[in-house]
């Protein structure tokens, strides 16, 4: 599934989860700040919302950023910026409430926002270069070394050095064109800006520091850019790409290692692999995110001449939308971690990686969960086979599914949204109790509805999420086998002779509703994209073969989930 790879590129991550273990990784040894479901830097001044000249734009399709071969010309500038501010802690307040961004610098929304509508687009500001990456890779495997081992790294050398060229331009300002210096001092203007609040100074105009971080011209920025080629050292560019970029986030560096060692094709292997996105970098933590993120491409044919657009063209881009309905004033945020992973491990790998204790809804809600015996007993049980799910035996699966929702169904004290939350973080195992299931016959109807009590449960803190997503497919097609039986009982007459097939009137519905959720999971994921219903349909077909087949990501002709 989505999230990050490593810590941005250094980490090695679960399979699964949105938010990955992006925009926040952090050097060894390094802090951060305790969060309420918040962790960051700081650096951008404090700004009333109330008095925001800004009039956000609204995209409502950003499907020629998805679809290969849309052609044409981007009928929208790139970046795009839609209705959120850049503050700090205390700041974003409008008529005198509380910035719920309480730690370092994050997003707020300047207005009220629905699932579903697109925060920002931008292109990265400087990213790995697969082909070359690769083409290292492979001639490392061909010398007999252990190229996967060193694939991560290979990854980062290369962004590296793609940064270090960025320096040499300016360097070399009296040799190069003035519009390359420019454009190489902004990239780096940008870069620079990812650094920790102590080596990023606060400002009193926080779109201007936005134009900063998205490489944009910036008046404030002018003055200093020229400089930051002599900041950046090398050990000043890795810590920055491993506290911010954003690596892969659908694959591990292990699975993209099999895929390039075993597909001659590059078109049809991941070529996503580490890319420095400083105003996504400024995003918080939450196990509840309020935002979703998806990579696409800029078209190869979009329309200009200049370097600017030369510079971008073919490259990688981030799309984010909102994933739950957003007030005026709210911190946006998403998850640094996968969104199925259990609260013990996520409560350990927050501290670990990054230094500081998750104070979101969804944790204090686990956390209050542990009081109780029976749920802590299962969950103990639980935690062990997630960190073994690959070496699990079916029986003791099914089992361990069957024993959590009995504890919920007995345990009194335990909210709903409670339970909830504690599903999402098994859900890589009821996804394999699925599997196994239907392999085994299992009764289609009781499988339908503990895969309904998954989605409301994803529904409620990790909306749209490519998990989420995957459990909606499973849905649809679990009811469309019950509505197939009710219509073939109906003209067997099995009804007639009292072997109930299902009322083919009620299992039409079902098929129905199942097809509105994933209508409305896919407009919340991608966005509305224009409300054109061929383009959904398209999204529905490509996330079906992706998520739903082993090797759907390389059957699929477009390259995003």
């Amino acid at each position: 599934m989505d999230g990050c790879e490593g810590y941005c590129g250094r980490r090695e991550r679960e399979e699964g989860g949105d938010g990955g273990w992006c925009g926040c990784g952090r050097p060894m040894g390094a802090k951060k700040k305790e969060s309420s479901g918040a962790g960051k830097k700081g650096g951008a001044g404090a700004v009333d919302l109330s008095t925001l000249s800004l009039t956000p734009r609204r995209l409502s399709d950003a499907s020629p950023l998805l679809f290969d071969g849309s052609g044409g010309e981007l009928p929208f500038a790139l970046p795009f910026v839609g209705p959120i501010a850049l503050v700090e802690r205390g700041g974003g307040a409008a008529n005198g409430e509380t910035s719920a961004v309480v730690h370092g610098r994050g997003l707020v929304a300047t207005r009220d926002v629905k699932a579903g509508e697109c925060l920002f687009v931008t292109p990265a500001i400087v990213s790995a270069d697969a082909a070359e990456v690769r083409l290292r890779y492979l001639q490392q495997q061909q010398q007999g070394k252990d190229a996967a081992r060193d694939l991560e790294q290979m990854t980062e050398d290369n962004l590296v050095e793609q940064v270090q060229s960025l320096c040499q331009i300016v360097k070399d300002a009296e040799i190069q064109p003035k519009e390359t210096v420019d454009r190489a001092r902004r990239l780096l203007a940008a870069f620079s800006a990812q650094m920790s609040s102590e080596d990023v100074p606060t400002v009193d105009a926080p779109d201007e520091w936005m134009d900063i971080l998205l490489g944009e011209p910036s008046s404030m920025g002018t003055a200093n850019d020229g400089d930051e080629s002599g900041k950046l050292n090398r050990d000043t560019i890795v810590n920055t790409i491993r506290r911010n970029a954003f690596g892969p986030d659908f694959h591990g560096y292990d699975a993209i290692t099999k895929c390039w060692t075993g597909r001659e094709n590059t078109e049809n292997c991941y070529n996503r692999l580490l890319a420095a996105y400083p105003l996504a970098a400024s995003i918080n933590h939450s196990c509840t995110p309020s935002a979703v993120r998806v990579f696409g491409r800029i078209p190869t044919s979009s329309g200009g001449n200049t370097s600017e657009i030369d510079a971008v063209r073919g490259r990688e881009v981030m799309i984010v939308h909102a994933c739950a309905a957003i007030r005026k004033g709210t911190e946006i945020t998403w998850s640094y971690l996968p969104a199925c992973t259990p609260y013990a491990v996520r409560r350990e790998m927050l501290s670990s990686k990054y230094g500081f204790k998750c104070k979101c809804v969804r944790c204090e809600k686990e956390e209050g969960a542990s009081d109780i015996p029976e749920l802590k007993e299962v969950s103990d049980v639980a935690d062990g086979m997630w960190s073994l799910r690959d070496q699990r035996r079916d029986a003791e699966l099914t089992d361990l599914v069957s024993s959590l929702e009995d504890c919920f169904a007995s345990a009194k004290h335990s909210p709903n949204e409670t339970q909830r939350y504690i599903r999402v973080g098994y859900a890589a195992l009821y996804m394999e109790h699925f599997n196994v299931s239907l392999g085994n016959g299992s009764d289609v109807s009781e499988l339908l509805e503990l895969a309904t009590l998954l989605h409301f449960s994803f529904a409620s803190c990790n909306n749209a999420s490519t998990e989420h997503l995957g459990v909606l497919h499973l849905c649809y097609e679990l009811s469309g086998v019950l509505h197939t039986r009710a219509m073939n009982g109906m003209g067997l007459g099995l009804i007639m002779s009292g072997l109930d097939a299902g009322d083919p009137t009620k299992t039409l519905n079902g098929v129905r509703f199942w097809t509105e959720q994933l209508k409305k999971a896919h407009m919340t994921r991608y966005g509305e994209l224009g409300e054109d219903v061929s383009k959904v349909r398209e999204l529905m077909k490509h996330s079906k073969l992706v998520l739903r087949n082993r090797d759907g990501f390389y059957l699929a002709r477009h390259k995003f989930i």
